[in-house]
């Protein structure tokens, strides 16, 4: 008898962390795997992400239209009780035996409610994280773990975080990141054919740039990302610049892109294929930006990652990263410190606290012997 398992994912990022799974489950006998898709993957506006997912051929159980262009922080909340109220009767009607969802964001809240209210067996991937950085993803991730029955973690030290919190160690599995399996399975591509796959032909190196709005900073969400662009273009090497994602000061940063387009050594854009943003990263010289790629990704490759401000700050990080503050001048000498000889030869040896890119299979072989039933009844006394 199958498995029948429903994934929630709200945004690209969450499904770039989870893709390989996904691709796996659907291709083992043993599960029926299908999505409830909703936010920014359906949003002309940040890339419709949605069509990754159909070119990996994945189950779409259902298209939830929940994001609000509000830019504000009380859209985010908005639009996680649109989810919520969509999703539900869906929920029901297929009768999962398992729900999962990865990392921090309201559908990640959404589907631990879910599953916690209509008493289905739920796994949280990547929980036990934890940023020092006052974004409200980081409590939303923990308050997450609470209402799941499991955790499939990155890192010893996240399921210790867990255990801190009351969650026993049967209700966790410690299997590395998903996300890192697509760094090593991705066909490389030679630099020249990225280039040419992205019309940049004249380019020889270029810098990546990932740039998020911060909780808290929206007003001067344009002036922190234009500080970010002035510091690449003071470098000397071209960028490639990803949009940024759906919180409150996203539309600010679109805007400061507007402004940039003129720019030749600036190439803006909203979703690429897995294949070309795989091997971006693979052939990028410095990643600079405030993305949890840069904590996450970087590390196996390894790539030198300038981390802007204080979103990441407090995560488990590698040597490849270089924390600076959001100050022009910390930028630049962040940004020459990462391309520096010294600084390239020390990532040589920099060693991924994440994984190797083999975390799939661990996360198929966990699924398959889950005692969710069991399990079902949170009853732990975190006193005891």
């Amino acid at each position: 008898m199958q498995t029948r398992i429903l994934a929630f994912t709200g945004i690209r990022s969450d499904y770039d962390l989870m893709s390989g799974v996904f691709r796996a489950l659907r291709d083992d006998p043993q599960f029926d795997i299908s999505l409830i898709v909703s936010g920014a993957h359906l949003s002309p506006t940040y890339g419709l992400s949605v069509r990754n997912i159909e070119a990996d051929e994945i189950p779409i159980l259902c298209r939830i239209e929940s994001l609000l262009d509000s830019n504000s922080s009380s859209g985010r909340l908005k639009s996680a009780a649109i989810l919520l109220q969509g999703c539900l009767p869906i929920v029901e009607a297929h009768a999962p035996d398992l729900i999962l969802y990865a990392g921090d964001r309201e559908d990640v809240i959404v589907g631990a409610l879910t599953g916690a209210y209509l008493r289905i067996p739920t796994v949280h991937f990547f929980s036990g994280d934890h940023a020092s950085d006052a974004n409200v993803d980081n409590p939303v991730r923990h308050a997450a773990s609470k209402l799941s029955t499991f955790h499939f973690v990155t890192h010893p030290s996240h399921a210790q975080r867990l255990q801190r919190m009351g969650e026993p160690p049967e209700r966790i599995r410690i299997v590395g990141n998903p996300a890192l399996d697509r760094f090593v399975s991705t066909p490389p591509m030679t630099r020249e054919e990225l280039l040419a796959s992205l019309s940049k032909t004249e380019w020889q190196r270029y810098a990546l740039i990932i740039y998020h709005p911060i909780l808290g900073e929206e007003e001067q969400a344009a002036r922190h990302f234009e500080q970010v662009l002035s510091a690449v273009e003071e470098s000397g090497l071209p960028a490639f610049v990803n949009y940024p994602n759906v919180d409150a000061g996203s539309r600010e940063i679109i805007a400061a892109m507007e402004r940039w387009q003129a720019h030749e050594g600036f190439t803006f854009f909203k979703n690429l294929s897995s294949e070309q943003f795989v091997n971006l990263m693979r052939h990028a010289e410095v990643l600079v930006g405030n993305s949890s790629a840069g904590i996450l990704e970087a590390p196996l490759l390894p790539l030198a990652v300038v981390n802007v401000g204080s979103r990441q700050r407090g995560r488990l990080a590698a040597d490849n990263v270089i924390f600076v503050d959001q100050d022009p001048d910390a930028i630049r000498q962040g940004i020459e410190q990462a391309l520096s000889e010294e600084f390239q030869q020390r990532l040589r040896h920099v060693v991924s606290p994440y994984g190797r890119g083999d975390s799939v299979q661990k996360v198929i072989n966990a699924l398959r012997d889950l005692p969710a039933q069991q399990l079902l009844n949170k009853t732990e006394d975190p006193l005891q």
